[in-house]
């Protein structure tokens, strides 16, 4: 379920915000290219804990599942989820 991160409000607007959520929810139906970016991304936001970031924003799994299934915890997703956002390509 898409959530507007408040905290990001003056970075990134509400529409911009869902754009993100909807567009990684889409992962599994893009282009291979379109894939690769993601997961691109996913590597400079989320590092060691890329995995766990593209699972977060590309499938409806819970952010507490992740974590426990990752071994991180949901403050470094939150971090890493607002590093991929603030970090989106204009055009994907």
């Amino acid at each position: 379920m898409f959530r507007y991160k408040r905290s990001l409000a003056g970075r990134v607007s509400y529409a911009r915000q869902g754009y993100i959520y909807y567009i990684s929810r889409m992962y599994p139906e893009l282009s291979e290219r379109k894939q690769e970016r993601i997961r691109e991304l996913c590597q400079r936001a989320g590092g060691e804990y890329a995995q766990a970031l593209l699972e977060l924003v590309s499938t409806d799994v819970s952010i507490t599942a992740v974590s426990m299934r990752h071994h991180v915890s949901r403050a470094t997703l939150e971090r890493a989820v607002r590093r991929y956002i603030l970090r989106f390509p204009k055009n994907l």
